[in-house]
């Protein structure tokens, strides 16, 4: 695969005591409820929900702009967890955020009638569509526009994380006239579809063995070792004798190896991915750094195929048995790392089914989901009538081809490369020194959608590299709301057999060529 991406190139600076994550949605801002149509469709009738938002007003000044993120993949999170929290006093913004459709939390969530998240049957989510989470958004930006005083001509920009990346081109390309920009964080754009025939399909897979390779060749080789017999022994029906080092419970031994090899495996996948410099889905911060440091230790593959197991449970004893039972590892074993809820299958389903699977051979990992299709979706009722169809196809219906992409204005897409949704998230777009023009930025030392917290959560200094991307972040918005200072000449454009630097203003940005 090749592409052609932006990246800050600055060095990594690890911080010796971060903080946890906060994952409360109490954020000092009151949550309320929006009255949203089920379906938006004309003629579906007049069936309302509620559904919860927050709203910060304090650094509004009338005609400055709306900035809307669209919560995704989780319930209502604290609103001052978004960096747009960050740019709003500069900007004189609002700033507003959307619970998602049929997501929620303990206390509470965004649920139309007739649906449980502890019980879903296989028709209460018929009006979770993509044209319906699509337009949550616009018909909240409009009452916002209509209620707030100095907002009526206020310009919207629509920003959101991994899946609500996602959402996040997809508003900026079907609604343009409602969103004036986003900024869409960590988004796959790329690798639709269950067919063995995608042939993008490896990239996620290729790009997470080249981080383990660039942390550590040794590292690398132990795991790939190990990952190969483990895989070996589940088939021979030996791995009691043959892993007698991974300790397993005795309670658990009944449930087999097979769902300790894929929460191994889909564990290594993530500790990358979710390489924070906060404790969020690992007990440790700095997940990857942890487990590398603690696989050059051990000296027999149970010990090594231990670590990701132990991180994945949450157990704090390093010389505890390991519990198949144990609920996080049973989650781990199902590759669900990035969401919480239960309608997020349905999404995989009906309208987003991203294969990240399939693992080519010579990878750190064993071959997987190599040949054939892969099951993306786990409720075959589900299914979307045009789920089987070819990655081309949802390029297409999506309108997220490289060439359109290229051709839409306002729009920031941003990637981490410690993930590997990068691999499948980086169009080839126009390299240009015009910040109106689509663009992406791959950032160094970052992890999944690291670049979207607050500096409440990742405070100013942890890294350079965090701090510049919110730095050029912002220079995008000003420039965007006619705001910027963007030089109109004098660039000047450094070339060598590798890459090419284009300078301009106080920003310097590399374009890479990977294979």
């Amino acid at each position: 695969m090749r592409f052609e991406v932006l990246g800050l190139l600055v060095a990594m600076v690890v911080a010796h005591h971060p903080p946890a994550r906060v994952q409360s949605n109490a954020s000092g801002t009151d949550t309320r409820d929006f009255t949203q149509k089920v379906n938006h469709t004309t003629g579906t009738g007049s069936e309302t929900f509620k559904q919860r938002y927050q709203l910060i007003t304090q650094y509004f000044e009338p005609g400055g702009p709306i900035l809307f993120i669209q919560s995704a993949e989780a319930g209502m999170p604290a609103i001052n967890a978004s960096d747009f929290i960050d740019y709003a006093p500069r900007l004189g913004a609002l700033v507003a955020m959307l619970e998602h459709r049929f997501f929620g939390d303990s206390q509470g969530g965004s649920y139309p009638s007739g649906y449980d998240p502890m019980n879903i049957s296989d028709d209460a989510l018929n009006s979770l569509t993509l044209d319906n989470v699509l337009q949550d958004g616009v018909s909240f930006v409009n009452w916002i526009k209509g209620t707030i005083r100095g907002a009526k001509y206020s310009r919207v920009i629509y920003g959101s994380s991994s899946y609500g990346g996602f959402l996040a081109v997809s508003a900026r390309i079907r609604y343009p006239n409602v969103f004036y920009g986003a900024v869409a964080s960590s988004p796959a754009l790329n690798s639709f579809g269950p067919l063995g025939s995608n042939r993008y399909k490896f990239d996620s897979a290729k790009w997470a063995s080249n981080i383990y390779d660039n942390t550590s060749n040794d590292a690398s080789a132990k795991i790939q070792t190990a990952m190969a017999d483990f895989k070996k022994c589940i088939s021979d029906h030996t791995c009691y004798a043959v892993l007698p080092d991974l300790n397993v419970c005795e309670n658990s031994t009944s449930l087999g190896y097979e769902r300790l090899y894929k929460a191994v495996l889909h564990t290594y996948f993530a500790v990358s991915k979710f390489n924070y410099p906060w404790i969020e889905k690992y007990p440790t911060a700095y997940p990857l750094r942890d487990l590398v440091k603690k696989t050059l230790i051990a000296s027999t593959a149970g010990e090594i195929l231990r670590i990701p197991l132990l991180a994945a449970s949450w157990n704090a004893d390093e010389s505890a048995c390991i519990d198949a039972l144990n609920g996080n590892i049973s989650k781990a074993s199902t590759g669900n790392m990035a969401s919480n809820q239960p309608a997020f299958g349905y999404v995989a389903c009906a309208y987003y089914p991203i294969n990240d699977k399939s693992v080519p051979s010579g990878n750190i990992l064993p071959e997987t989901f190599a040949r054939g299709n892969v099951d993306i979706c786990t409720n075959p009722a589900w299914k979307a009538t045009d789920y089987g169809r070819e990655n081309e196809y949802f390029l297409q219906k999506y309108a997220i081809t490289t060439d359109l992409l290229d051709a839409t204005e306002r729009l920031l897409i941003v990637q981490g490369r410690y993930d590997r949704t990068a691999a499948i998230g980086s169009p080839v777009l126009t390299v240009t020194d015009s910040l109106n023009h689509s663009r992406v930025i791959l950032v160094d030392g970052i992890a999944h959608a690291e670049d979207s917290v607050s500096e409440a959560i990742e405070p100013r200094g942890v890294k350079p590299q965090m701090d510049q991307i919110r730095d050029v972040k912002l220079a995008h918005l000003k420039e965007w709301l006619g705001r910027g200072n963007q030089t109109e000449s004098g660039s000047a454009v450094l070339t060598s057999t590798r890459h090419s630097v284009t300078l301009f203003g106080f920003l310097s940005f590399i374009v890479f060529l990977l294979f």
